[in-house]
C-alpha cells in the first residue's frame, strides 16, 4: 500500500474532489431520509399516521369513522399537540441512540476493510433502514421505530468513515476547507429538506410510504455514484493521513492528548447549545410578543429560523481559515467559535431586533468555526495513526455530537417547568456551559510552541 512521503511538501490531486463530493452526496441524502418529518412539518406527518397506521390510531384512541366534520376538528385541536410530540418524539430519538452505539464499531469496520467499504456498508444499512420504514409505515409501528434505530447505525457509520475518505485524499495545506466542506451535510440536507420536502410529498400524492421509497431511491443513486467514484490514492496521491490501516492498538499512543479531548468535550459542548436552537428558533420567532416571542407568521418564521439553522453550511470558510493559520494556532479558531456561540446564547430568545440582528451574527460565527473546524483538526492531531487513527477519532467525535444532542431538550423542559422563558433557561442552563467550552478550548493550546499531539510517535505535521 502506498505510503506518504515523509516531509514533502504536497498538492491537492485533482481527483481529490470528485472523492470529497462523492462522499458528501451520500451524506446529504441521508439527512433527507432522516429528517423528512420536520421537513414536511411533523403535523402533515402525524395526521397521516394517525389515519394510516392502525398502532398510532389506536395509541390515541382516533376513529375517523366516528370523528367527522367539527367534531374531527375539535378532536384534532384537542389532542394533535400530544399526538405529534409522541409520534415526533419517537419517529426522530432512536436515531441518535443508534448513532452513538454504532460509532466506535465503525472505527473496526474501517481499520478491517477501509473507510470506501464502511461507507457503503453505511448507506446499505441506510436503504435497508428506509425499507423498512416504508413497509411498516401503515402496518408496525413497532417494526418502523425498528427501521429507525438501523438508520441510526448507518448514520455512524457515515460520519465517521465518510470524512476519513476525505483525510486520506488532501494534504493539511487544503484539508481543512476539505472537510469542512464534508461538514456541511446535515445544514445542506436538513435546509434542502425543509425547502423540499412537502412539494415531494405533494409529487407523491401526500402518501408517505411513497415518499419514502423516494428517498430510498436516492439513496441507491448516492450508493452508487459513491460506489464507481470513490477510490483511494496511490502513489504521490496519498496525503499526510495514510491509508494504511493500522491495528487499533498500535495507534492509540496518538490519544494520548489533551488538545485532542478538549476538542472532542467543545464539540459536544457546541452540539448541546446549537441544538437549542435548531428545535426552539422557529417556534419562538412565531411566537407572540406577549408570551415573550417576536410575533412573526409562520412563513417568515420558518425562513428566517431555516436559514440561520443551516448556517452551518458557512463551515468551508471557517476551514479555509483554518488552513491558513500556522499549525500551533490553529486552536484559535474553535476558540473564537465557542466565545461567539457563548455570547448568541446570551442575547438569544430577546424580542428585540437589535439583539436579534446580533444574535444572528454570533450564531452564524460560531457555526462558521465549530462545524468547519472541529472535524478537521482531528488528523491533524492522529494523522501519524493513518485512517484506523482517523476514524476513532472521529467516532469519539460523532458521541460527543450525539451525547451533547440528548441534554438539550431536557433543559429546555426543565426550564419551562420552573416557568422560565426560553431567554432566561439560555443563561441558566446554555451560557455556563458555553464559558465551560472556552476553558476546554484554551487547553486545545499546544503546551509548547512546536508541539502538537502527534510528537510522541513521530514528526508533527507541517503546514
Amino acid at each position: 500500500m502506498a505510503k506518504p512521503v515523509e516531509g514533502a511538501p504536497q498538492k491537492t490531486p485533482a481527483y481529490a474532489w470528485p472523492c470529497l463530493f462523492a462522499s458528501l452526496f451520500i451524506a446529504v441524502t441521508l439527512v433527507w431520509a432522516w429528517q423528512w418529518m420536520p421537513g414536511v412539518t411533523a403535523g402533515v406527518a402525524t395526521k397521516w399516521f394517525l389515519f394510516n397506521c392502525p398502532d398510532i390510531a389506536g395509541m390515541f384512541g382516533f376513529n375517523p369513522a366516528e370523528l367527522q366534520g367539527e367534531a374531527l376538528g375539535a378532536w384534532f385541536g384537542q389532542n394533535l399537540g400530544r399526538a405529534i410530540g409522541t409520534v415526533m418524539g419517537q419517529t426522530m430519538s432512536l436515531v441518535p441512540i443508534g448513532a452513538i452505539i454504532m460509532a466506535f464499531p465503525t472505527t473496526f469496520l474501517v481499520q478491517k476493510i477501509g473507510p470506501k467499504w464502511a461507507s457503503m456498508i453505511g448507506v446499505g444499512l441506510a436503504i435497508v433502514a428506509t425499507a423498512i420504514c416504508a413497509v411498516c409505515s401503515t402496518s408496525s409501528w413497532m417494526g418502523y421505530q425498528v427501521g429507525r434505530f438501523i438508520f441510526g447505525l448507518a448514520l455512524a457509520c457515515t460520519i465517521v468513515s465518510g470524512p476519513t475518505c476525505v483525510s486520506i485524499w488532501f494534504p493539511s495545506s487544503t484539508r481543512g476547507r476539505a472537510m469542512a466542506i464534508w461538514s456541511t451535510w446535515a445544514p445542506i440536507g436538513i435546509f434542502t429538506v425543509n425547502m423540499w420536502g412537502g412539494n415531494v410529498l405533494d409529487l407523491c400524492g401526500g402518501n408517505i410510504v411513497t415518499l419514502q421509497w423516494v428517498w430510498l431511491v436516492c439513496l441507491v443513486v448516492s450508493a452508487a455514484i459513491f460506489f464507481f467514484v470513490f477510490r483511494e490514492p496511490r502513489g504521490e496521491e496519498v496525503s499526510e493521513v495514510s491509508p494504511e490501516r493500522k491495528r487499533l492498538r498500535d495507534v492509540l499512543v496518538f490519544f494520548k492528548s489533551r488538545q485532542l479531548w478538549s476538542l472532542i468535550i467543545l464539540f459536544a459542548i457546541f452540539n448541546y447549545m446549537n441544538y437549542g436552537f435548531s428545535q426552539y428558533l422557529k417556534t419562538w420567532l412565531a411566537m407572540d410578543v406577549a408570551s415573550g416571542g417576536m410575533g412573526w407568521d409562520a412563513t417568515m418564521a420558518g425562513l428566517v429560523g431555516g436559514l440561520l439553522c443551516a448556517c452551518g453550511i458557512l463551515g468551508p470558510i471557517g476551514g479555509m481559515i483554518l488552513d491558513k493559520l500556522p499549525r500551533n494556532q490553529k486552536w484559535i479558531a474553535p476558540l473564537l467559535g465557542i466565545i461567539s456561540l457563548t455570547i448568541c446564547c446570551a442575547v438569544s430568545f430577546q424580542a428585540n431586533t437589535p439583539l436579534f440582528a446580533l444574535y444572528a451574527i454570533f450564531f452564524c460565527i460560531g457555526n462558521m468555526f465549530l462545524n468547519g473546524c472541529c472535524r478537521p483538526m482531528v488528523p491533524s492531531y492522529v494523522f501519524k495513526g493513518g485512517a484506523t487513527a482517523v476514524a476513532f477519532g472521529l467516532s469519539f467525535l460523532t458521541c460527543g455530537q450525539y451525547l451533547g444532542q440528548i441534554p438539550t431538550s431536557y433543559a429546555f423542559s426543565a426550564g419551562t417547568a420552573m416557568g422560565m422563558g426560553y431567554a432566561e433557561i439560555m443563561m441558566m442552563f446554555f451560557v455556563p456551559v458555553g464559558v465551560v467550552g472556552i476553558i476546554f478550548g484554551l487547553l486545545m493550546k499546544p503546551s509548547k510552541p512546536k508541539g502538537d499531539a502527534a510528537a510522541p510517535a513521530g514528526k508533527p505535521e507541517e503546514k
